[in-house]
């Protein structure tokens, strides 16, 4: 079993507020290095959104297809 497996076999574990935890924990990290490394947040405002979109797709398609 490959550490990926292994890592997404145990997340299939977490409960709600595990989930929230871990989003706001990666949401404290982005925080912190777009404090430290400024070059991060001198793109152009479309360039966020059209990484969002991108990385929403799959879990829409996933949320669409259940």
């Amino acid at each position: 079993m490959g550490i990926i497996n292994l890592l997404s076999s145990r997340k299939k574990k977490f409960t709600i507020t595990d989930v929230a935890s871990d989003e706001i924990a990666m949401f404290a990290l982005a925080l912190l290095i777009a404090k430290y490394w400024t070059a991060a947040t001198s793109f152009a405002w479309y360039w966020y959104v059209i990484i969002f979109v991108i990385f929403l797709i799959k879990p829409l398609m996933a949320m669409m297809k259940k």
